[in-house]
């Protein structure tokens, strides 16, 4: 079959999206590629010079943009957003939860991980993403539809470098399930997406200098020998929120090159 490469395979026309965490380089990629396939977008971040760069990225789209300056892991901060998309259109059909990341070192056996990163990590990770799906819900179970996709990471599954970061992630995929289950009967699909690692290829001592060994993760090193580009993750978005995955929720889609969410390592 031949398709016009000009014409998006999959449309989100008139759809009305909030994408949290937009101003950074994936939250970026998602927005602009939901606005590329027809989608209205809200973006978010809490520096205002990051998120207006994404935001003139989408407008060459044709579409309604709107940005948003607040840090939705206070509950002022999420309303703020929320109620800014509720306004201009009326409702949201569309929610990314992007916001989330690691306070501290990347690499940090636990023994090293202080109250104030714990906090901060898990905080991060979850607060957003509870406050900013608790919000758009009602409107989305009223209207009987909804799409919400949630970031977590491969290294859910127990990644040794960083035990915080870890906790939260899984924490995002455990909130993606419960709530995917609660909002099944509304017509409203839950997924999460767990990117593996996005950037150059890069090789990482994971190992605790305690225990004499060397543990090598290398970034690119899964089947496909590549790390992510913000791209694969917006089109796995892209997929998620359309009408080609009307019957999938409640799943976990690994976009990694092929690296699993496992140990993956070798002591």
């Amino acid at each position: 079959m031949t398709t016009n490469s000009h014409e998006p395979a999959l449309k989100l026309d008139g759809l009305k999206a909030i994408v949290t965490g937009s101003g950074g380089g994936m939250g970026g990629a998602i927005a602009a590629t939901f606005a590329r396939h027809g989608a209205d977008v809200a973006l978010n971040d809490r520096f205002a010079e990051r998120v207006q760069v994404q935001e003139n990225a989408c407008r060459v789209f044709g579409r309604d943009v709107i940005s948003i300056t607040s840090n939705v892991t206070k509950r002022e901060g999420a309303q703020q957003l929320v109620e800014a998309a509720q306004d201009r259109w009326g409702r949201v059909d569309i929610l990314v939860n992007v916001v989330g990341g690691i306070k501290g070192p990347v690499i940090n056996p636990i023994v090293d991980i202080t109250e104030e990163q714990w906090e901060m990590t898990i905080g991060l990770n979850l607060r957003g993403t509870y406050h900013c799906t608790q919000l758009v819900v009602p409107g989305m179970i009223e209207r009987k539809f909804g799409k919400i996709v949630n970031i977590s990471s491969i290294s859910w599954a127990g990644e040794p470098a960083h035990a915080h970061y870890a906790a939260g992630k899984a924490g995002v995929i455990a909130f993606t399930r419960s709530t995917a289950s609660q909002l099944g009967p509304h017509n409203i699909n839950v997924n999460a997406i767990a990117p593996g690692p996005t950037g150059r290829a890069v090789e990482v001592d994971l190992a605790p200098p305690t225990t004499g060994q060397s543990a090598m993760w290398t970034i690119g090193s899964g089947t496909l020998g590549r790390p992510n580009d913000p791209a694969d993750i917006a089109n796995a978005a892209l997929f998620l929120v359309s009408e080609d995955s009307r019957n999938i929720s409640g799943q976990v889609l690994n976009v990694a090159g092929g690296l699993n969410p496992t140990y993956d390592y070798v002591l």
